[in-house]
């Protein structure tokens, strides 16, 4: 009978992980899902009410500068100028280039030459896949964190930082994106993430230490 005993709480034991587990990855599953609705819904205040046009200003004489576009540039693309070829430029296009770099007018333009709807149903779910991959990415590291409930949401918030540091701010830096658009940007950004870490620092569980997890296989 010992023996039946002895794998009897082997047994158990796992089924009681198994729980465990199953638990977790449902709290996680939660986490995420309302997270991304908070995270998607902030940004249609964001972007459509809070701080709308930050950074835009409209293009002067725009009928002229269109007509101008429709027969100068007919592909879709990212254009720059002064422009150059970055890969086979000689020394002498080089310094061409630096010399109407310098003397200006200098810029980017992101160009489409047909139209098409500001809000597409295509944009909007490309929106909801990354914010469901951003939410994802935040309650895993939540997951590892063995903190205060009010420290895991400050690391969330600070994930929402990090992405300005790593992508705005080199917007900001070397294409000179105005200080308003980049301001909007680290605003949206923090302000996403802290209310994403409200919901997801509270649902998702707290990672299982290994003191307990000694005490756990020692019972």
């Amino acid at each position: 009978m010992r023996p039946f005993g002895f794998y009897s709480s082997i047994l158990q034991h796992k089924s009681n992980f198994n729980m465990l587990k199953m638990t977790k990855t449902k709290r996680m599953l939660i986490a995420i899902l309302l997270g991304c609705v908070v995270m998607f819904t902030w940004g249609g205040l964001s972007h459509l009410l809070i701080f709308i046009g930050s950074g835009f200003t409209p293009l002067p004489n725009e009928d002229k500068v269109m007509e101008t576009l429709r027969s100068s540039l007919p592909e879709k693309g990212l254009y720059f100028f002064p422009g150059k070829d970055f890969r086979h430029s000689t020394p002498g296009e080089e310094a061409a280039f630096e010399k109407k770099f310098r003397s200006g007018p200098v810029g980017i333009l992101v160009y489409r030459p047909v139209g098409g709807s500001p809000i597409s149903a295509g944009k909007l779910l490309t929106q909801l896949i990354s914010n469901f991959i951003s939410v994802w990415a935040a309650a895993f590291i939540t997951s590892l964190i063995a903190a205060s409930y009010w420290k895991r949401v400050g690391v969330v918030t600070l994930l929402g930082g990090l992405s300005c540091i790593a992508v705005s701010m080199i917007y900001w830096n070397w294409y000179e994106f105005p200080n308003s658009f980049f301001l909007a940007q680290v605003a949206d950004m923090l302000i996403g993430f802290f209310l994403v870490g409200l919901i997801v620092a509270r649902i998702v569980p707290l990672p299982k230490l290994p003191g307990d997890f000694v005490a756990h296989n020692q019972v």
